[in-house]
C-alpha cells in the first residue's frame, strides 16, 4: 500500500480517514422498533456521543449528546412532543437542536443556543443517520428487501474489535469452508463446505463475488460501499434448520464502528413467504430473539477463553445465532484492532484483495482532495438459485 496504511482503514473517529469517507454515506444507528414514542437513548458511533429520542408524534429525532447549558447528557431527560428538555436545569431543545425553552431566564435567550442534529431516516426497520458535514447524500434504496414477504431488522449486539475485523470478512467466501463446518454440517449442506472457486469484479455499487463449489450451488455476495454486505440463502432458523428450505431469505449486514475497539453488526432480513408461512415464520424469529438476546457474544468469549468448544454448543441452538457465533470468534479472536500488515493472502482471497484496494483508493483520493467514486444504488441483484 502507500501513503494510506490498514490503520487508516481502522480509525474512524472524527477528523481521520475512514472516518471522513464513512460519515459521507447515510449509516444505520438504531434498530427501529426497539425505539419507543418518548424514548430517549444514549449513542456512540464511530467515536462520537449522540442523542436519539423518538418524539410523541412518532418522528425518530438525533441531536447531540449534551447539553449546551452544563453539558450533563440530554438522553436522561424527558421527551415532550418533539422536543428534548434536559433533566439538570430544564433546558428544552427541538428536533433541529434549537433551544427553545430555559426556565428561569430572559426572554429571546434561548433563540442565541442551539445544539447540532443530524438528519434522520428510517427504512428496513432501521434508523439511518447522516453525520458527515454538508448536505446529506441521496438515500440509498435497497429493492431486494421491499415488498410483501417478512422483514426483521436487529443486532448482534457490541462485539469488542475494530468494524473492519468484520468488514474485512465480507468479500471472503473462501471462509465458509472452515469457518461454518459446524453450522453447515447441521444444516445437512455438507456440499457447501467444499473449497470454491472464486471470480470478483468492481460493479458501481461496490464487489461482486461469485464462488462455485464443486458438486454444490453458486453463491453470490454483492458489496455495497462502503460497509453493506448483500447475500441470499435458503431459509434456516429453528425448526426449519433440520429439513428442506421452504423459502429464501435476503440478508443485508451492515458493519458500523462504536469506537476503534468496537463494532455493532446491523442484520435485515427479508424473507420471501407469505400468509400462515409467513406468520410461522414471524413467531420463530420472536422466540428465538426473546431466548437468546444477547447472542453470540457470551458464548463467544467462553469458545475463545477454551471453555467450550464447538461442538459442546447444544443441538437446539438456531443455525442462525450458530452461524454469527463461529464468525464473531473468527473475528474477534484477530485481536480489538488486527495489524493487516502481517496478513499472508493467497489465490482465495481475491475478494479480500479488491475490497482493500479499493477502499485504499477511495481513501487516497480522499486525502489528496481528488473526486470520489460516486457509487449507485442498484436495482433488484438476486434471483431464486435453484439447490442441487
Amino acid at each position: 500500500m502507500g501513503d494510506v496504511t490498514y490503520d487508516d482503514f481502522a480509525r474512524t473517529g472524527p477528523g481521520t480517514l475512514a472516518g471522513r469517507y464513512l460519515r459521507m454515506f447515510w449509516q444505520p444507528i438504531y434498530v427501529a422498533r426497539e425505539l419507543a414514542p418518548g424514548r430517549a437513548v444514549p449513542l456512540r458511533i464511530m467515536g462520537e456521543d449522540f442523542t436519539l429520542y423518538r418524539g410523541e408524534s412518532g418522528a425518530a429525532r438525533l441531536v447531540a449528546s449534551r447539553c449546551a447549558h452544563r453539558g450533563t447528557r440530554l438522553s436522561t431527560g424527558w421527551v415532550e412532543g418533539d422536543s428534548i428538555r434536559c433533566r439538570y436545569h430544564g433546558w428544552r431543545y427541538d428536533g433541529s437542536g434549537q433551544c427553545v425553552e430555559q426556565p428561569g431566564e430572559d426572554a429571546g435567550y434561548a433563540a442565541k443556543v442551539r445544539v447540532r442534529s443530524f438528519p434522520v431516516e428510517e427504512y428496513i426497520g432501521l434508523v439511518f443517520a447522516y453525520l458527515g458535514e454538508g448536505p446529506p447524500p441521496p438515500f440509498r434504496r435497497h429493492p431486494d428487501f421491499e415488498g410483501d414477504g417478512v422483514l426483521e431488522a436487529f443486532t448482534t449486539g457490541i462485539w469488542p474489535c475494530n468494524y473492519f475485523n468484520v468488514l474485512d470478512n465480507a468479500c471472503d467466501l473462501a471462509h465458509v469452508s472452515y469457518t461454518h463446518v459446524e453450522s453447515r454440517s447441521r444444516m445437512g449442506r455438507p456440499d457447501l463446505l467444499g473449497l470454491p472457486e472464486i471470480a470478483t469484479e468492481e460493479t458501481e455499487y461496490g464487489i461482486k463475488t461469485v464462488a462455485s463449489v464443486p458438486g454444490g450451488r453458486t453463491n453470490t455476495l454483492h458489496f455495497h460501499m462502503p460497509n453493506i454486505n448483500q447475500v441470499r440463502s435458503p431459509l434456516q432458523i429453528t425448526d426449519l434448520s433440520r429439513g428442506p428450505s421452504s423459502g429464501w431469505i435476503n440478508r443485508l449486514f451492515i458493519r458500523v464502528p462504536v469506537d476503534d475497539e468496537r463494532c455493532l453488526n446491523f442484520i435485515v432480513d427479508y424473507a420471501e413467504l407469505e400468509g400462515e408461512a409467513a406468520r410461522s415464520y414471524g413467531e420463530r424469529r420472536h422466540r428465538v430473539r426473546t431466548d437468546e438476546p444477547e447472542f453470540p457474544n457470551h458464548l463467544g468469549a467462553a469458545v475463545l477463553g477454551g471453555k467450550m468448544r464447538f461442538e459442546e454448543i447444544s443441538e437446539e441452538t438456531d443455525i442462525l445465532h450458530l452461524t454469527l457465533l463461529e464468525d464473531y470468534v473468527v473475528q474477534v479472536g484477530q485481536g480489538a484492532i488486527a495489524d493487516r500488515g502481517r496478513d499472508t493472502l493467497g489465490r482465495l482471497d481475491t475478494g479480500v484483495l479488491l475490497m482493500r484496494k479499493i477502499w485504499e483508493r477511495e481513501l487516497t483520493a480522499l486525502a489528496e482532495g481528488r473526486p470520489l467514486k460516486t457509487w449507485r444504488c442498484a436495482g433488484k441483484l438476486h434471483v431464486p438459485v435453484a439447490r442441487p
